[in-house]
C-alpha cells in the first residue's frame, strides 16, 4: 500500500509530468515500428546507414536522437518530423497517396501530397512539409500504392 502522505494531491511534484519531444520521439518510434509489423532490423535497414542497435537505444531512451535521426525515423514512418515529437505520430489526412520508393537496395513507403523530381534531388511532401529526400540518381522506382481518395 503506498503511503497516503506521498500522493500526488498532498505533493503534485510527484505526479508524472508531460513528456518531452525526445520521450515521445523514442515512444512513437516503437509504436509506429510495431504497428507496422517491423522488426528493429527492418527499421534500421529501411533507414539506410542505421544499425539496430541504434534504433533500439532511440527507442529506450538511451541515446539522445539527433536531427539526421529524427528526419530518417520520419522519412521511414512516412510521417513528418514534427508529427514523431507529438503525441499524434500518423498523418491528420490519412487519404494522402502512399509511394514505394526503391534507392540504392532499399524500398520504403512515403506517404506524400507532392512529390518534386528534380535533377539533382527528388523531394517527397506531406502537408507542405519535407518528409523525404534522395539524390534523383539513386532512385531507382516510385511506385504509387494509394491513391487520394475523390472527395465525396
Amino acid at each position: 500500500m503506498t503511503d497516503p502522505m506521498l500522493s500526488e494531491e498532498r505533493h503534485p511534484e510527484l505526479a508524472p509530468g508531460p513528456l518531452t519531444a525526445a520521450e515521445w520521439v523514442a515512444a512513437n518510434v516503437k509504436a509506429l515500428r510495431t504497428q507496422r509489423g517491423w522488426t528493429q532490423d527492418q527499421l534500421a535497414d529501411r533507414m539506410g546507414h542505421k544499425s539496430p542497435q541504434a534504433v533500439w537505444s532511440a527507442e529506450a531512451g538511451r541515446r539522445r536522437i539527433t536531427v539526421n535521426d529524427l528526419v530518417d525515423f520520419a522519412a521511414a514512418f512516412g510521417v513528418t518530423p514534427e508529427s514523431l515529437m507529438s503525441d499524434t505520430p500518423e498523418p491528420a489526412d490519412t487519404d494522402s497517396p502512399v509511394y514505394e520508393v526503391t534507392t540504392d537496395g532499399t524500398t520504403q513507403a512515403i506517404t506524400a501530397d507532392t512529390v518534386d523530381p528534380g535533377e539533382t534531388w527528388t523531394s517527397f511532401y506531406l502537408r507542405e512539409a519535407r518528409v523525404f529526400l534522395a539524390p534523383t540518381a539513386r532512385i531507382l522506382g516510385i511506385r504509387l500504392l494509394t491513391e487520394e481518395s475523390p472527395d465525396a
